[in-house]
């Protein structure tokens, strides 16, 4: 089985130390440079299609009254 960590420097020299250390274990290394780590814009292209959004004239504090005001929470007789 494979297990993977990702490690993120903001140091050069820290990266090649800990670079230079697997490659002395023998373990196969892959890198990513840059500001993003590999695959985040994948996972928020993902989100943006299924989180939505809409605009309506109601407040936050009055979307959160009316869906608890709309729960039918009951006591229910259940036999285990």
């Amino acid at each position: 089985m494979a297990h993977s960590i990702t490690i993120e420097t903001q140091s050069d020299n820290d990266f090649a130390l800990l670079k230079g250390l697997a490659e002395r274990l023998g373990l196969p290394v892959k890198e990513s440079h840059g500001s993003e780590v590999a695959g985040s814009t994948d996972q928020y292209a993902a989100l943006k299609r299924f989180a939505g959004s809409w605009r309506g004239e109601e407040t936050a504090e009055e979307l959160e009254a009316i869906i608890y005001n709309a729960r039918h929470d009951q006591q229910r007789d259940i036999e285990l």
